[in-house]
Formats: structure tokens, C-alpha cells, sequence
């Protein structure tokens, strides 16, 4: 400890703001530098305490890892924070952010702090090619919603019309395309192409998306992870594949309850003396893990039934990943069957039943790792 200092840094847009405190002397020195790695490194080995090793801190921020990454190359000991579980000061009331990295600086030196897990670079591109085609099929919903409300404008009904329930097939954009022609205002006639064009050269992007996802997921890091978790009712590649990326090395949770806790899908609760109160999930964890967890869920309080798909699923994996996989099905189903009796929210009980599937998943993960 005598020779160390602790520095933290507060990142914005327009500059990075650093507080250095040397836990010998109790002395805090304040100081600004460009929003680079390079000026940042420069401005630390100027004022570093002499004959002092840093050990530097900043908040996950829009920056990722690249900024830790860059001081880690120049030697420095640097963490990234969660921000989430940085205490809250009671009667704070004012907030600069020359004020932040101070105190950031000061909970780092006691220990008050944790620090986030900073994956490889590989392994953070995998992870953003998954985010990425979630990020599309966001953006095409968006789409079709907006199609589908000019349609109701101009007075169209696709079902009454063509006696057909699906939207967006084949037959629906056939139909959509004889009925923008038909349309004789030319402003709407241009809005509709193009967003017709946007939807189409957007869902081939998410065409060209799964191709690569399929492709890493037969990669030899992936296969045997991707295999296991194919046996999940509700889990298909794109999603086995996001919640690898996003756990990543599943050891590093000693207990399924740490995974849920990450995952933002802890119980908020305020008990005290005989009253118990529990209220929504917490949601401060990864948004990525849970999403796709939830979804996953979303018929899980159905009868344990499986296709001839999932058969041919199970029969890749190990018998252990099998059973695993069987024994999730069963717990899903009756304990959502038994909450719906209890009068639960349908979403309620998809949050409660993602938490169940994520200790499967954590014990699965554990055979394939």
C-alpha cells in the first residue's frame, strides 16, 4: 500500500477528468486532460506521486475497454467500475465532475468498489456481431410497425381483404406492392418505397448476420457451449450464442444466484422486523443476458413436449446436457403453471421463470466448459 496511489478518472465527451490521491499523505491532486488514450497516459506519468505505482480506476462508460486497454499497454493497473454498485453518498446534492473522480478516487483507495470482467478483444467482437443483429431486427420491427401504420391511414385491411392472418410474407409484400401502386398521391407513393427498400435491404443484412453466426457458432470455441445450450426449449443458435458472448467464462460465477444477479434478475426486497416486502426484479445487470433469457421463456409454462427438431438436438449432446435440458422443461412448466393459478402477470412469471432457466444454463455451461 505505501507504495501505491490511486487514481480515477471521469470520462466525457469534451475531457478526462483525473483525481490522483496518495493514501501515505492523504493528498488528492486534480487535473484535466485531452479525451485520448495517449494524453491521458502522458498527463498520468506527469503527475503520478514520485516513486509511486498507480493503480487506476474509470465507470463502464460508452468507452468500453479500449481506454483500459490502452493504459494496461502502458504499464498502468487499471479496472473498469460497475456503476450500478458504486455507493451512494447520503445528502449529496451537488455533482461536478471534478467531484466524481474525487470520490470515485477516494471509494477505489478504501475498496468500496467492483470491478467489471474485461473480455478479450476476440471475444468483445464476437459479442458485438450478436448485438449487432439484434440491433437490426429491432430496427426492421421498427419498420413494419411504421408500414403498417401508414396502411391504416390510407384505410388498407390486408386481413379482410385477402382472407389471410400472417403479415410480412410473401403474399402480404405482394399485396403491399400492388397497393402502393395503386396509390395516386405521390408523396405517400415515395414513402412507401422506401421504406419498403430499407425494410428489404435490412432484413438481407440480418440474412448476411446469420450466416456468420452460424459460422462461429461450428467454431471450436463455440460448438460444444452452442450444442449444450440448443437442448433449451426457446434457445436456437442466435441466442446460445449471444448468452456465451455475453457470460463468457462461465467459472467465473461460483453460484447460479451470482449469474441471476448479474443478469439484473434479483428480487428487489425491503424487509424490516416482521414485514416482508418484495417488489420488481432489480434489472441493474447485463440487458443483453436477460432479454434474450426472457424471450426464451416466453412459452415456458407449456406442456413438456418436444419437436422432432429438439429430439435431434438432444441426440448431439451429452446425455448429462440432455437431462439438464429435460429437467428445466418440467421445472418451467410447473412453476409457471402454478403462478399463472396464483394469478400471476403473464410477465411476471416470464421473469420468474428466465431466473429458473439461467441456474440451468449456468449448470449446463459447467459440462461444456
Amino acid at each position: 500500500m505505501n507504495n501505491l496511489a490511486f487514481a480515477a478518472v471521469d470520462v466525457d465527451d469534451n475531457s478526462f477528468h483525473v483525481c490522483v490521491i496518495d493514501p501515505a499523505t492523504k493528498q488528492s491532486q486534480y487535473f484535466q486532460s485531452k479525451p485520448t488514450a495517449k494524453a491521458l497516459i502522458r498527463k498520468l506519468n506527469e503527475q503520478r506521486p514520485e516513486g509511486k505505482d498507480l493503480k487506476i480506476c474509470y465507470e463502464a462508460t460508452y468507452l468500453g475497454y479500449s481506454l483500459c486497454r490502452e493504459l494496461r499497454k502502458a504499464r498502468f493497473d487499471c479496472e473498469v467500475i460497475a456503476p450500478s454498485l458504486i455507493p451512494e453518498l447520503p445528502g449529496k446534492k451537488v455533482k461536478t465532475n471534478r467531484l466524481d473522480c474525487k470520490t470515485l478516487a477516494e471509494f477505489y483507495m478504501k475498496e468500496l468498489l467492483t470491478s467489471v470482467h474485461i473480455p478479450e478483444k476476440v471475444d468483445e467482437a464476437d459479442r458485438d456481431l450478436i448485438r449487432s443483429r439484434k440491433f437490426l431486427v429491432e430496427t426492421a420491427t421498427s419498420i413494419k410497425n411504421h408500414i403498417s401504420s401508414m396502411c391504416k391511414r390510407q384505410g388498407w385491411n390486408y386481413r379482410e381483404e385477402s382472407q389471410k392472418k400472417s403479415y410480412w410474407t410473401s403474399h402480404h409484400m405482394q399485396w403491399l406492392e400492388k397497393k402502393v401502386n395503386s396509390v395516386n398521391e405521390s408523396s405517400a407513393k415515395i414513402s412507401f418505397k422506401i421504406l419498403l427498400k430499407q425494410l428489404r435491404d435490412t432484413q438481407d443484412n440480418i440474412a448476411t448476420y446469420d450466416s456468420e453466426i452460424e459460422h462461429l457458432a461450428n467454431a471450436q470455441k463455440y460448438a460444444a457451449k452452442v450444442t449444450a445450450l440448443n437442448c433449451f426449449r426457446g434457445i436456437d443458435t442466435a441466442s446460445a450464442l449471444s448468452l456465451i458472448t455475453e457470460l463468457g467464462d462461465i467459472n467465473r460465477f461460483s453460484h447460479p444466484t451470482k449469474l441471476a444477479s448479474y443478469a439484473g434478475l434479483d428480487i428487489i426486497e425491503y424487509s424490516s422486523g416482521s414485514k416482508e416486502k418484495k417488489f420488481k426484479i432489480t434489472g441493474n445487470g447485463n440487458k443483453f443476458l436477460r432479454t434474450t433469457v426472457i424471450e426464451a421463456c416466453q412459452f415456458a409454462m407449456r406442456p413438456v413436449l418436444m419437436s422432432a427438431a429438439m429430439k435431434a438436438q438432444h441426440l448431439q449432446a451429452t446425455k448429462q446436457q440432455s437431462e439438464i435440458a429435460k429437467k428445466c422443461m418440467e421445472r418451467l412448466h410447473k412453476k409457471g403453471t402454478k403462478l399463472l393459478y396464483r394469478g400471476k402477470h403473464k410477465n411476471k412469471i416470464k421473469a420468474a421463470c428466465a431466473r429458473e432457466m439461467l441456474c440451468f444454463i449456468w449448470e449446463s455451461l459447467k459440462t461444456a466448459a
